[in-house]
This record gives C-alpha cells, structure tokens and sequence, in this order.
C-alpha cells in the first residue's frame, strides 16, 4: 500500500511542477507581449509627431525636403506590428483612425497649399487623433493582457 501511495504522491508532485512550469511560461510570454505592444506604440506615436515636426518645419522654416525624407516605412512597420500583438478593439481602431488622419493630412500637403483653412482643420484632427492613440495605447499596456 505504501508503494502506491509513494507512486501517487511522485505523480501529483510531478503534475504540479508541470502546471507551475506552465503557468510561468504562460506568464513569461504575456509580459513580453505586451513589452512589444508598447513598443510598437511608441513608434507608432513617435513617428506621428516625426511627421508633425517635419511638416511643421517645412511650413515654418522653409526647410525644404524635410517630410519627403520622413520614413514612412517604419510607421507602416509599427503599426501592422500593432495590429498582430493586440486585439483590443479600442487600441486598433484608435490605431486607423490615426493613420487615416496621417494620410489626410500627408495627401493634402503633396498638393501644395498648406495655407488654408482645409489645411488646419486636418492638422487639427491628426493632433486630436494622435492624442487619442496616446491614451488608448496608455490604457492599453498598463493593463494585463487577454488571453
């Protein structure tokens, strides 16, 4: 009889190693998910007010050349990035919200009147856009994730 409470108490103690092993990995990658996630949100911020800085320098310091030179490509990185970590629908949406502003506003500064009034209401809605991506990311990755 003591055998096989030797051999049932090795199984439990072995069952519960593996589930504590489980659990820690599980733990593991969630962290280093969100980790990226906020990652991707910084640069998906950062480069938002890259762009911003560049137009606004363009317009106001007549420094020529400055947003054909921004990198594009690594908005467009971060955010399918973005996209793949996370399915917080908030956090997405805040996301193409940001992005079609961006475009809006890239569109029409390709025109080349960023005199008028069309021009300030869109630079307006980029800057309330990416404010709202801000929070949103904020909320976001200070939570715990789902699973």
């Amino acid at each position: 009889m003591s055998a096989w409470g030797t051999l049932l108490a090795t199984i439990a103690g072995a069952a519960i190693a593996l589930v504590g092993q489980h659990l820690v990995k599980r733990s593991e990658e969630r962290a280093r998910i969100s980790e990226l996630l906020l990652e991707q949100c910084a640069v998906v911020a950062a480069s938002s007010m890259e762009f911003r800085d560049r137009m606004w320098e363009e317009r106001h310091l007549d420094l020529e050349g400055r947003v054909a030179s921004w990198d594009l490509s690594a908005l467009r990185m971060a955010t399918a990035r973005v996209h793949i970590l996370s399915k917080d629908e908030a956090l997405l949406s805040s996301l193409d919200h940001l992005n079609k502003a961006g475009r809006r506003l890239g569109s029409y500064w390709r025109l080349g009147d960023a005199s008028d009034a069309s021009y300030s209401d869109l630079w307006d809605r980029h800057g309330v856009a990416l404010k709202q991506f801000l929070a949103t990311s904020g909320k976001t990755v200070r939570r715990p994730p789902q699973s």
